[in-house]
């Protein structure tokens, strides 16, 4: 599926998230493995409790950290691509 600004994320059932001293984590508990998450993926990974578009999820970024919107966009819509190739994010 293609990644694109209306498209609303949310967590799959299958990833397990944990913070260790110096990163953080998700692990696929089927398919047992573990992906490292930078400190953007993991606020962005904390942001998806509730499921959230991409555009929102974008504009949320640029605000948090300052950055231009369409960089953002641009950051969330790699993450979510990565992620849900994973399958550790459901898209709709």
């Amino acid at each position: 599926m293609e990644i694109v600004e209306n498209t609303e994320l949310r967590r799959a059932s299958r990833a397990a998230y944990g913070e260790l001293p110096e990163e953080s984590v998700l692990l696929d508990i089927e398919g047992e493995k573990a992906v490292r998450l930078n400190e953007t993926g993991a606020w962005l990974w904390k942001r998806l409790e509730t499921p959230a578009t991409v555009a929102e999820l974008a504009a949320a970024l640029a605000a948090e950290f300052g950055i231009d919107e369409s960089r953002a966009l641009a950051d969330v819509s790699a993450f979510a691509a990565d992620l849900a190739g994973r399958e550790l994010l459901e898209t709709d």
